[in-house]
């Protein structure tokens, strides 16, 4: 099936493209195309099959997918998708929702989005859902982009960092309260990372000293009890990582998949 596609550009004006049907449902179309498209584009279809166009005008809807085909683009059209497109929620670990790692290479983004898009789209009465898939688009957009995926990775780290600093630094060194929040702190890090980056589980000093907010000196009784009960471990790199009975232990002290936010005490700048 033949259908004409107007393509909403940067600038704001439209550029009608031909394009073929390749494959079709009520929420969205499957098709071929002289350009590229880009994931999160707005297109208008004219000609569309009877079961998508249901009322009047060209109904409108947004690339959810795209990959070229020899000269060809290969797109897939969701009209349940058209008003998902504000920028994904900060509180949403869009790494964690895709499943991949922070540092996947952008073809396995494109590649693991394809799969989810299948499993969440809503016309899979099993496990779809328009609000689920919605989000699925948001987050793809920013992660296929460079530019928007190194906005979102700083304020990413800035979020964190911030979640993570447990103490300010004239409560950092005092007293038997404090000794034990740090023992969590460090155990719900370092479960974090070994659940988020299984095949990078490790963290300097350095960086305890940056997530917690927390100098050195005020650290070194609490890795040194650690160690001693064996709930965390020192690689041959330097790098501090969580055992499976640290595990046990966070679990026990409530500290995963985050820190209690009852017990995270910003620092006087954070405020």
């Amino acid at each position: 099936m033949e259908i004409q596609l107007w393509l909403e550009l940067v600038s704001g004006k439209w550029q009608r493209v031909p394009a073929r049907v390749e494959n079709f449902s009520q929420s969205g179309l499957e098709i071929l195309a002289p350009v590229e498209l880009r994931v999160g584009q707005t297109v208008l279809v004219e000609g569309a099959p009877a079961s998508v166009a249901s009322g009047p005008g060209r109904p409108q809807g947004v690339v959810v997918w795209a990959s070229p085909v020899g000269k060809l683009f290969r797109a897939g059209l969701s009209f349940h998708a058209h008003a998902a497109t504000n920028p994904p929620e900060q509180d949403l670990d869009l790494y964690e929702f895709l499943q991949i790692h922070p540092k996947a290479e952008p073809e396995t983004v494109h590649r693991v989005y394809r799969i989810l898009a299948a499993r969440y789209h809503p016309d899979n009465q099993d496990t779809g859902g328009e609000e689920l898939f919605k989000a699925l688009v948001r987050a793809y957009r920013v992660l296929a982009d460079p530019v928007q995926r190194a906005a979102y990775d700083v304020e990413r780290t800035r979020v964190e960092k911030k979640q993570w600093r447990i103490f300010n630094s004239q409560t950092a060194s005092g007293g038997v309260g404090a000794e034990k929040e740090k023992r969590r702190g460090i155990l719900s890090m370092l479960y974090l990372k070994r659940m988020r980056e299984a095949d990078q589980p490790g963290v300097q000093i350095q960086e305890m000293e940056e997530m917690l907010g927390i100098p050195r000196e005020h650290l070194e009784f609490t890795i040194w009890y650690l160690k001693e009960q064996g709930f965390i471990v020192r690689t041959d790199s330097g790098r501090f990582t969580i055992s499976a009975r640290g595990v046990d232990r966070a679990e026990e002290l409530d500290a995963s998949p985050a820190p209690a936010s009852s017990l995270l005490q910003l620092g006087p700048a954070d405020r």
